[in-house]
């Protein structure tokens, strides 16, 4: 079992003893772009569950219906589970319990493992009230904690490169092999606010543009002052990215969604909402 470089050192027992306790719940703890979700899939991926269904549960629906759904088995993601109301925070707990659901008059067992993720802030939700105590030290049972990037100096290293790596090989451009001294200092100085995320989008942004063995501050985007504007930087990224899928496949949208990995429908929006359509 190979452990990933998004997974911090000292949490990484944990998240090992996570991955082989199959039928206990997970609580992943951090703050938004920290790869709480990418650590959720890491432990169903690396768990005896792995060949089974990665289920992710939408607020649209109740919990009950959604566990009913499992009932193949498999693992359910429930996202930011702190800010659930407590009637559904309820639900959870019950089954946490039983293994069981209500359906109808008769109470489904389900074989379906919950792994969720909360902001820091679940533990005093749960002091005021505001979250059931109950269910918290059932979660907690196996608690990851996932800290912001700009506290992961001496990982950061380490968890660019992996980064890299992994999108070097998705956009087939695996010659980039690191990066100039100065955009390691430049890349090295900034806070991170948008953390593990902010850091991968702007690594795919300098990838698409670099044509060299290193990236250098040419490739980079636009950091401005103190911080990036992530939500430009994406749709940045976005808009190179997809010029140049369009001009390698010469506009075929059936070949380009393949390569972005994406259904036509999606790509069509993409394309519409960036102005990328002729």
């Amino acid at each position: 079992m190979s452990m990933v470089y998004f997974i911090p050192a000292s949490q990484r027992k944990i998240a090992l003893t996570a991955a082989q306790a199959d039928d206990e719940p997970v609580l992943v703890i951090g703050g938004s772009g920290t790869g709480k979700g990418a650590l959720a899939k890491w432990i169903h991926s690396n768990s005896p569950r792995a060949a089974l269904p990665f289920h992710s549960a939408t607020r649209e629906r109740t919990l009950a219906e959604q566990i009913r759904e499992c009932k193949g088995g498999g693992t359910l993601f429930i996202d930011d589970i702190a800010n659930y109301p407590m009637s559904e925070q309820m639900v959870l707990l019950n089954f946490l319990k039983t293994k069981a659901v209500s359906s109808g008059s008769v109470p489904m067992i389900v074989n379906v493992r919950i792994i969720t993720t909360s902001v820091p802030q679940i533990d005093s939700r749960a002091r005021a009230g505001m979250f059931n105590d109950e269910l918290l030290l059932r979660l907690s049972k196996n608690r990851i904690e996932m800290p912001n990037l700009a506290n992961r100096t001496e990982e950061f290293e380490d968890i660019t490169m992996g980064i890299l790596e992994e999108i070097t090989r998705e956009l087939h451009k695996e010659y980039i092999k690191g990066f100039g001294e100065q955009v390691w200092r430049q890349l090295r100085d900034y806070d991170w606010p948008g953390n593990l995320r902010e850091l991968r989008n702007v690594l795919r942004m300098a990838v698409v543009s670099c044509e060299k063995e290193r990236i250098e501050m040419k490739d980079l985007p636009d950091f401005g002052h103190d911080k990036i504007n992530f939500q430009a930087t994406r749709s940045e990224f976005e808009k190179i990215y997809l010029s140049e899928l369009l001009k390698s496949f010469n506009h075929d949208l059936d070949k380009v969604a393949r390569a972005g990995r994406m259904e036509k429908i999606t790509l069509l929006e993409k394309l519409k909402r960036l102005g990328l359509m002729h």
